[in-house]
């Protein structure tokens, strides 16, 4: 006798036949009322803000590099929330990244820090490095989670603190400057970064949404379970799940450290509330099982609207860093309020 495994999957709004009906039923997507809070988020932040410098040249590219950036960590907080897992270390992997790939370029590989620009050649071996370790340091979260069998809170947990202290003894508790145009066009520049993200968010969207993999991921997520007792291979599906994590976090870092030209082991602080932030808004269940690639990142583009759009109508002497935290806190619960009202009047 065969089980079958119910899966949620990005295309699970989408009915068999064509029509009328499918046209009704591609606007019932979760995914519109995302678009239209962002649309409600910036009518609002128009008409309090007489001066509307929000919707005008450098605070828009910071929107985009905001969202290009923080992206790759919330698509790879998605997936591991989907799977029915949690990453606590994103901001940690990230503050360590970029201080792998600062030293790998200034001092570990470069000749002691050469005044000499690096070659294109060694600017990609300095991240491909730093790529691998974050790689590392996900599949480690997935041995201690499978093997050792400790909760994915408690794993990721540790490592968050432990590696952020790998990072300080890396850069000897300096920040690690990197000058190099051909390193930080990667992170400074907001168009490459943010292709670097589409490209990403395409990737996995389609993975998720259209593969056996993906589907085998939502799987887990809804019923562990009854995936491994339907020949899901559960484990493997863990190390895949957190090893794509460790790697986006840790080419977030590198972007990062190219924004800031510097590598440094305070980066990062909060990062994973963010990440997970975006998910939640998106649509992701805590539980595991639902959600979508392509709702994380409407969520985090309405996060980050809201964030810099109330400091942008905030009173003189407020800034949106000084109220994120606030900010975070109010739409993490309004999201997971109403993913569980909606949840409860389904059922």
């Amino acid at each position: 006798m065969t089980t079958t495994v119910p899966v949620v999957s990005e295309r699970e709004s989408r009915p068999a036949r064509g029509g009328p009906l499918s046209v009704l039923r591609i606007f019932r997507s979760p995914e519109w009322g995302l678009l239209l809070a962002i649309a409600a988020a910036l009518l609002v932040i128009y008409f309090l803000d007489s001066s509307h410098a929000f919707f005008y040249g450098y605070r828009v590219q910071t929107l985009f590099h905001n969202v290009a950036l923080f992206g790759l960590l919330a698509i790879g907080a998605s997936i591991v929330i989907i799977s029915g897992g949690i990453d606590l270390s994103t901001g940690s992997l990230v503050a360590l990244a970029s201080v792998m790939s600062a030293k790998l370029l200034t001092d570990w590989l470069h000749r002691g820090g050469s005044a000499a620009a690096p070659s294109a050649g060694l600017v990609a071996i300095a991240i491909s490095l730093t790529l691998l370790m974050g790689l590392l340091i996900g599949l480690f979260h997935a041995f201690l989670i499978t093997m050792v069998r400790l909760p994915p809170f408690i794993a990721t947990l540790a490592t968050m603190a432990g590696l952020r202290s790998l990072a300080k003894i890396a850069d000897g508790n300096h920040t690690v400057t990197v000058r190099y145009d051909t390193f930080r066009f990667l992170g400074d520049d907001y168009r490459v970064s943010l292709g670097i993200f589409l490209v990403a968010a395409v990737f996995f969207s389609v993975l998720m949404g259209n593969t056996v993999l993906g589907r085998h991921i939502y799987a887990m997520g809804g019923n562990e379970t009854a995936a491994r007792l339907s020949g899901v291979r559960t484990r493997r599906l863990k190390f895949i799940v957190y090893g794509v994590s460790g790697f986006l976090s840790a080419l977030g870092g590198v972007l990062f450290a190219g924004k800031n030209g510097l590598g440094d082991h305070s980066l990062g602080i909060s990062y994973e509330l963010i990440a997970i932030t975006a998910a939640v808004v998106g649509g992701c269940s805590l539980s595991g099982g639902i959600g979508s690639i392509r709702g994380t990142v409407l969520g985090l583009l309405l996060t980050q609207i809201v964030i810099q759009g109330t400091g942008q109508v905030a009173p003189k002497g407020i800034d949106s860093t000084t109220i994120e935290g606030l900010v975070l806190g109010t739409v993490v619960i309004l999201a997971v309020a109403f993913n569980q009202l909606v949840r409860t009047r389904r059922e």
